[in-house]
């Protein structure tokens, strides 16, 4: 981000548009995609957001070089036309990278029906790899290597390739074609099942929870946990790196328990944990307390998209679209809330929103349990036996 303002030489209030390009383009993606999977040929919707993820990736390289739109060779002051080109092509980054998320787990579903839960989370598992892995490699690319931040969007790009390569020689899930679609008006027929708006809540509410930390714990460790700025750095790849480990343990320990009743017990746990560490804990303490929530956070995603598909199995692609919308209403409205009370109080105070979310969904997921999830299908072990 600091690159992007003193290379584009444009103010904060630009460069606060970045995330929700990209938010646009995924959402699309979802829309559009998600409803129709089941008369979609799901191989070749992969390759096409594989390759739209890696066109996009080279382009924003060549935007941010700039040569080949700017007669003098570089992004000049004021430039907002090459600003919101590069805005453009981030929106349409994030539609490719949408349309694959959109039908990545459909097809999972299909190719392992009997234990869907396990196989969702060992796939959220290995983007928990790259989402701690990605920032070092950016770190080594510019500071250790001395690359230009573009290099790192053409290796990016580079690393599409074996994906593509892979799907390629693939043939298309068995029972995909079983997958039923409907159009968007369609939506409220799979909305009013206890399961989906069950997982859609509880969703945002997590989705909250990650982005609070994602945008704001570096900064609450070196302002008020008492850790020095270089290690506050590290908190967030800290917290990242337990979601390795938890969401393994996690692909396990969901086809031995009832969906509500795992994921109540995780939720107190969780309360507990944020509380001390938001109100009692500082240094090392809290950053060993950062790891541990990081773990039982992990498997809160993939645990509430299995119940939402288990119940709903035929209409995977809906759901997950649903879940994915539904966890970025709340990433991308817990952030600015929390901005806003730290700008009236203090971060430290603002950060207790984390407790009461905590909190939040721990009661949605009590009132499915105690009520209409009772004795709906998907509340029963992941395996939906």
């Amino acid at each position: 981000m600091t690159s992007f303002e003193s290379h584009f030489v444009v103010g904060k209030g630009l460069l606060g548009f970045v995330t929700p390009a990209g938010t646009v383009g995924f959402v699309a993606a979802m829309l559009w995609v998600g409803p129709a999977s089941g008369r979609l040929d799901l191989r070749r919707y992969l390759l096409f957001g594989t390759g739209l993820t890696a066109v996009s990736l080279l382009g924003l390289a060549l935007i941010g070089d700039g040569r080949l739109f700017s007669v003098s060779g570089v992004a000049q002051s004021g430039d907002r036309a090459l600003f919101g080109l590069f805005l453009a092509f981030i929106a349409v980054r994030s539609l490719g990278t949408g349309v694959f998320r959109a039908l990545d787990r459909p097809a999972l579903s299909h190719l392992f029906p009997e234990g869907r839960s396990r196989i969702f989370s060992l796939q959220e598992m290995t983007w928990a790899i790259g989402a701690t892995t990605g920032p070092l490699l950016v770190v080594g690319l510019t500071e250790y290597l001395g690359l230009a931040w573009q290099a790192t969007y053409v290796v990016l790009a580079s690393l599409c390739a074996p994906v593509f390569v892979l799907l390629w020689r693939l043939d298309s899930p068995d029972g995909s074609d079983n997958e039923d679609s409907f159009g968007l008006r369609d939506i409220r027929s799979v909305l009013s099942q206890p399961s989906v708006y069950g997982m859609a809540l509880a969703l945002v509410v997590v989705g909250g929870i990650e982005s609070g930390f994602f945008t704001w714990l570096a900064i609450y460790a070196d302002e008020t946990a008492t850790i020095s700025g270089n290690l506050a750095n590290l908190t967030l790849s800290i917290y990242l790196a337990a979601y390795v480990p938890g969401r393994l343990t996690f692909s396990y320990l969901t086809e031995r328990f009832r969906f509500t009743h795992f994921l109540i017990g995780i939720s107190a746990i969780l309360l507990a944990l944020l509380y001390i560490a938001f109100v009692h804990a500082s240094g090392p303490a809290f950053l060993a307390l950062i790891f541990v929530i990081g773990y039982f956070i992990s498997g809160l995603f993939p645990t509430l998209i299995s119940m939402g598909i288990e119940a709903n199995p035929s209409f995977t692609g809906p759901v997950n679209a649903i879940a994915n919308i539904a966890a970025q209403a709340g990433f991308f409205t817990v952030p600015v809330i929390i901005g806003v009370v730290a700008a009236r109080t203090t971060l430290q105070t603002a950060m207790l929103l984390q407790i009461v979310l905590a909190a939040l969904l721990a009661m949605i997921l009590i009132a499915l349990r105690l009520g209409p999830l009772r004795t709906e299908k998907a509340e029963t072990h992941g395996t939906g036996t």
